[in-house]
């Protein structure tokens, strides 16, 4: 899969790259960006993916996110980009503003839409909630992740790197629900399959390497769920694996498997985007994490 971002950010376009596996992600070069007047997150990115697909055709990408801390009313929020200059400077006029201030709440919002090929719109949507630290801390990640601290973390989003991030920043959120949403569309626009040919790509996904013969232990091998035991502190749990995939055009699918436990409170899924002989291209994954 080849997308155009709209955005001259390459810091976001590498991060996407990685969250969005054997996808490249090129940034739109242009001058005559549109102004971004919206009054939302959502606004913003649908503006920008609308002149990019008018400029470099589908499928194109727009994102808008930014930092909101409590105590500012929101603030930066939608204006994060524009409230000083990117990097040091922003994060000096934001602990500035926060001098002597006990409330640090914050979180990070960004919202993401993708216009298909054909021009469908698809969105997905991620948030992180956390604090603003008292210092920078960290050289990792860029905008203003040296002073947002994540919750259930000690240390910022440029302490934790690049790895913690792609599963769990807001940016990595965002595409796991626009993966999600694309997923649906594809269903219901009558791409879903349960036929012979669905079953012949679970044969040839489950067969393929050593690691997709061991997930065929665990999962059944056609679309369907079956019970299970997960393992969680030595004690068994009763569990559901399930299997589901979709087929693409052209010869492409997704394999989605499901673990849930807890009497269906709680669940992981991976998707596995796939070449319909089974060769895994990349793959995502949501949800909590999996017992054994």
């Amino acid at each position: 899969m080849k997308a155009t971002l709209g955005s001259r950010n390459p810091h976001k376009a590498r991060e996407l790259e990685r969250l969005l596996p054997g996808w490249t992600i090129v940034p739109l070069e242009a001058d005559d960006w549109p102004p971004e007047t919206g009054a939302t997150y959502l606004e913003n990115a649908r503006a920008k993916a609308r002149f990019t697909f008018e400029r470099a055709g589908g499928p194109a990408l727009g994102e808008d996110s930014g930092i909101e801390v409590a105590a500012l009313g929101g603030r930066p929020g939608i204006e994060s980009a524009r409230y000083a200059p990117e990097g040091a400077p922003a994060i000096a006029k934001l602990l500035g503003e926060l001098s002597g201030v006990a409330d640090r709440a914050a979180r990070y919002v960004c919202e993401l839409v993708c216009i298909s090929a054909d021009g469908e719109e698809i969105r997905g949507r991620g948030t992180v909630a956390g604090t603003i630290a008292r210092e920078p801390r960290g050289e990792g990640g860029f905008g203003y992740d040296p002073v947002f601290v994540p919750e259930g973390e000690e240390r910022t989003f440029a302490e934790l790197g690049d790895a913690w991030k792609d599963r769990s920043s807001h940016r990595a959120r965002a595409v796991r629900a626009l993966l999600a949403a694309l997923g649906a569309v594809l269903v219901f626009a009558g791409c879903g399959d349960r036929d012979r040919t669905g079953r012949r790509v679970l044969d040839a996904f489950f067969a393929r390497t050593p690691y997709q013969r061991a997930l065929a232990l665990r999962f059944p091998p056609e679309p369907g769920s079956v019970s299970c035991v997960l393992r969680r502190n030595h004690k068994a749990i009763d569990a559901t694996c399930s299997t589901e995939v979709t087929l693409l055009k052209p010869e492409r699918a997704v394999v989605t498997l499901t673990e849930a436990w807890d009497h269906g409170t709680q669940a992981h899924t991976w998707f596995f985007f796939i070449r319909r002989d089974g060769k895994i291209q990349s793959v995502t994954q949501e949800g909590q994490p999996a017992p054994r």
